[in-house]
């Protein structure tokens, strides 16, 4: 009989991740409560082991969707998704802004797990030094409240920056860069994906939803307070962060707590 527990390390740890949390938590950060913390913390440990299972989607996942037309989609939610893309695209080089921080956006709806075509991110961008961004959109009557979207965009995150995905990603890149007259946004002259970088999910929401699971609905209770963590530390390999739009505009606004 094999009682083996599994691989034993070469190097066996020091300290369990029970006990970093633990210290991380105890150090001095004033009258916050701790579990947005420790949220925080279970949230970049998973992400961070998710993302090396190796998942890939089987086709291409860089999807060019410049020429898309937005009235094609019948789905309320998706068809700002993509009004607010081609607008950006349209006005601004595909960049979209929130408070003073500029995204490039490249996409909307990328798969990116398996065979699976409804697993979608609803929309892709960079950060200026090439994080990738997965922008959760919602509107106000979305029954998914801000801990299940932070989830939804983590699960699309880290199956888009796997070892498979992202080679994927940067070769699309290349191939969409190079289309006649393609134009870099301001600030992004030599921007590329870049997957040693901080990464980011970011719920992009409307006023209405925010106001629903901030006032009206005991499911998000709480989730200002995870928001008023921020982006977290530089050093972090994933950032959490929710921001308002209108979908209308290639301007948003930050969302903290």
């Amino acid at each position: 009989m094999n009682d083996s527990v599994g691989p034993v390390p070469a190097v066996p740890p020091t300290e369990t991740s029970f006990r970093l949390w633990m210290d991380y938590l105890i150090s001095p950060r004033g009258d916050v409560p701790e579990w947005p913390w420790l949220l925080r913390e279970l949230l970049i440990a998973e992400f961070t082991r998710q993302r090396s299972i190796g998942f890939c989607y089987a086709s291409e996942v860089f999807k060019d969707r410049d020429t898309g037309d937005p009235t094609l989609a019948t789905i309320a939610e998706k068809r700002q998704v993509r009004d607010l893309y081609h607008f950006c695209l349209e006005t601004t080089a595909g960049c979209f802004t929130i408070g003073n921080t500029p995204f490039w956006l490249l996409g909307y709806e990328w798969p990116n797990q398996g065979r699976d075509k409804m697993r979608r991110a609803d929309l892709v961008g960079l950060t200026v030094d090439g994080g990738l961004v997965v922008f959760e959109c919602k509107l106000s009557d979305n029954p998914y409240g801000p801990f299940a979207a932070v989830l939804e965009g983590l699960d699309y995150l880290a199956c888009l920056t796997s070892k498979a995905n992202s080679e994927k990603i940067l070769e699309g890149f290349s191939r969409w860069l190079a289309k006649p007259n393609k134009v870099r946004p301001p600030g992004f002259e030599t921007t590329r994906p870049d997957f040693a970088r901080q990464h980011r999910v970011i719920v992009l929401a409307t006023k209405g939803y925010f106001d629903l699971y901030g006032r009206r609905c005991g499911r998000g209770q709480g989730w200002s307070a995870f928001a008023s963590l921020g982006a977290g530390r530089e050093s972090d390999v994933v950032a959490f962060q929710f921001a308002e739009t209108d979908f209308r505009t290639a301007t948003g606004s930050w969302i903290t707590g």
